[in-house]
């Protein structure tokens, strides 16, 4: 009875043992598990490095003048036309030629016109001397002054009609109204034309054009006739002047105003439609400013900020005051120094913490 007791007892204390031993290792494994969870999640917390470029706060020269782009254009286009018919027995239009004015460009077959003329010169003529005589006779009594006067009005439809025949032999020459530059041709020598054919077109370049969109809080200080500087990319060695011919007081849809340029295209350096020019408005006065590139701008319509890369290698964001701008350059008239450094790329990326991996630096 006494040794059954023991057997029992030795069974129970094996049980609960075996049983601490599995609470024990499933307490540590659970443990184990704990911690691995929170050290993935720490891993997933913990801020990651991150790649970045930069650029340095610098002073740079700037001019206070305004430029604007725009394309030389010929002061005027002349389209050359027919106003008789016939065919053509003389032709100087090819393109690239110089033409002064009241030279000779086209001359049509003026027989028919020649012809017509001189039969109105005749009948003209012939009118004249039946008028005369017919006054010689009225002043002696022996013509009425209904007869004069019947033959003064045929010796006046007689001129009306050798005007209009002259003319009509006056337009079979084709003269070019302006001095210019030939550069188009629509017609040949032997060709057959009529009134209102096009044969061929002249650009007047002793003035040229170039029209510029202004920006309106430039506009309002621009007047007519007002001197501006013209440089052509084609000499960038030279300056042009030119004067505000034309200022268009509506705005585009891009809230610019058009204003024309005129020049006087006198250089032997000509300038030729189709060029790109810079159209400087105000002094050309160079002024220093403390300046970051455009991408570098961060923060909202309230407040303009940066990332400034501490020595620590993090990226703070800090609040700026900005100046003026210059094309890719914005003035900074507060909250940096030369020398410091911002971030210029890699700004979606910057988190409290976070520090930068690999920054490069480009001036």
């Amino acid at each position: 009875m006494y040794q059954t007791s023991i057997k029992r007892y030795y069974k129970k204390a094996l049980f609960v043992g075996v049983f601490v031993l599995l609470a024990v290792a499933v307490m540590s494994k659970l443990k184990s598990n704990r911690d691995v969870v929170q050290n993935e999640i720490n891993q997933e917390l913990k801020p990651i490095a991150y790649t970045a470029q930069a650029t340095l706060v610098k002073e740079m020269f700037f001019t206070d003048a305004t430029t604007y782009r725009g394309t030389v254009e010929a002061g005027k286009i002349i389209t050359l036309t027919s106003e008789t018919d016939g065919k053509i027995v003389y032709s100087a239009i090819e393109k690239g030629n110089d033409v002064t004015k009241g030279s000779v460009l086209v001359k049509v077959d003026p027989l028919t016109r020649s012809s017509a003329y001189q039969i109105s010169q005749d009948t003209y003529n012939k009118a004249k001397r039946d008028y005369a005589k017919l006054q010689e006779l009225q002043s002696s009594g022996n013509a009425s002054g209904m007869e004069v006067e019947q033959a003064k009005l045929q010796m006046q439809n007689a001129g009306s009609q050798l005007n209009i025949s002259k003319k009509q032999v006056g337009q079979t020459l084709v003269t070019a109204p302006e001095s210019g530059t030939l550069i188009d041709k629509k017609i040949n020598q032997g060709e057959y034309v009529t009134p209102g054919t096009t044969l061929g077109t002249i650009a007047c370049l002793n003035e040229v054009l170039v029209d510029v969109f202004v920006q309106e809080n430039e506009v309002a200080h621009l007047k007519k006739g007002n001197t501006v500087i013209v440089r052509a990319d084609a000499y960038p060695n030279s300056t042009f002047s030119g004067k505000v011919s034309a200022i268009v007081p509506v705005a585009s849809a891009a809230k610019t105003f058009p204003v024309e340029i005129r020049i006087v295209n006198n250089k032997s350096q000509r300038l030729l439609a189709g060029m790109n020019v810079s159209v400087i408005m105000g002094q050309e006065k160079r002024t220093a400013a403390l300046v970051i590139p455009r991408n570098a701008l961060t923060g909202n319509n309230k407040q303009a900020a940066v990332y400034l890369v501490h020595q620590c290698r993090q990226a703070v964001f800090t609040p700026i005051v900005l100046g003026k701008e210059y094309d890719t350059y914005l003035g900074v008239s507060r909250g940096l120094k030369a020398g410091d450094t911002v971030m210029t790329s890699g700004l979606l990326n910057v988190e409290p913490g976070k520090q930068l991996q690999r920054l490069t630096i480009k001036n």
